[in-house]
């Protein structure tokens, strides 16, 4: 016997099994702090290689001229505003960092709690079935 429920709720959970694969990876293998963590460490690391290149290429791209016309004094200046300039980025990359994973997981969350509901649907639906079908079974053997 077919149902209706059955049908709809099986394939609810194929179609968000298939199309939203990353979300089930992320809560399924880490907890919320690991992953944000994870997910920070990275950023980190990414901002600042970077940042360094950054840095490196406008020192090849203008090292020369600055060299000759700045002083000592200049150059401190110039890795003060550079260091200020780096620790703005770092902090608006990593909020933004967070902010976007917070949402990631949570989101992800969500739908595993989707899913949950769905399979408690379903197995209420076999235990309905089971024990209509032992019913139906006893009452033959009377």
């Amino acid at each position: 016997m077919i149902q209706k429920d059955k049908v709809a709720a099986m394939t609810h959970l194929a179609i968000e099994e298939k199309h939203q694969q990353h979300l089930s990876f992320i809560t399924r293998h880490y907890w919320f702090n690991d992953y944000v963590t994870t997910e920070m460490w990275k950023a980190f690391f990414a901002i600042t290689i970077c940042f360094a290149l950054v840095f490196l290429f406008g020192l090849v791209a203008y090292g020369d001229e600055w060299t000759v016309t700045f002083h000592i004094s200049d150059v401190i200046d110039l890795a003060l505003q550079t260091l200020r300039i780096y620790l703005c980025v770092l902090v608006i990359g990593l909020l933004l960092c967070a902010l976007s994973h917070v949402w990631m997981y949570k989101q992800a969350y969500r739908k595993q709690e989707r899913i949950r509901r769905e399979l408690r649907k379903l197995s209420r639906i076999y235990a309905l079935e089971d024990a209509i079908h032992n019913l139906q079974k006893k009452e033959s053997d009377r």
